[in-house]
C-alpha cells in the first residue's frame, strides 16, 4: 500500500471535492434544461442561497490551494 504524504492526501482530496462540485453542476444543469426542476424556485430558500454561496467559496479555495506550488 502506498504512503502519501499529508500533502498529497490533501491535493487528492481537494480534487475529490473539485470533481464532486462539477458533477453537482452537471446534474442540475441537466435536470433545469430537462425542467425536471424549477431552479429559481428551489433558490428562493435564504439558506439555500447561503449554501450555494458557501460550497462555491469552498471550490474556489480548493482550487486555488490545488492550484499554488509547494
Amino acid at each position: 500500500m502506498p504512503h502519501f504524504s499529508h500533502q498529497e492526501r490533501l491535493k487528492i482530496a481537494l480534487g475529490g471535492f473539485i470533481s464532486f462540485i462539477g458533477l453537482m453542476i452537471i446534474i442540475f444543469a441537466f435536470l433545469t434544461i430537462t425542467k425536471t426542476i424549477d431552479l429559481p424556485l428551489i433558490l428562493q430558500n435564504h439558506w439555500m442561497i447561503t449554501v450555494v454561496a458557501l460550497v462555491g467559496a469552498l471550490d474556489i479555495i480548493a482550487g486555488v490551494l490545488l492550484f499554488k506550488k509547494d
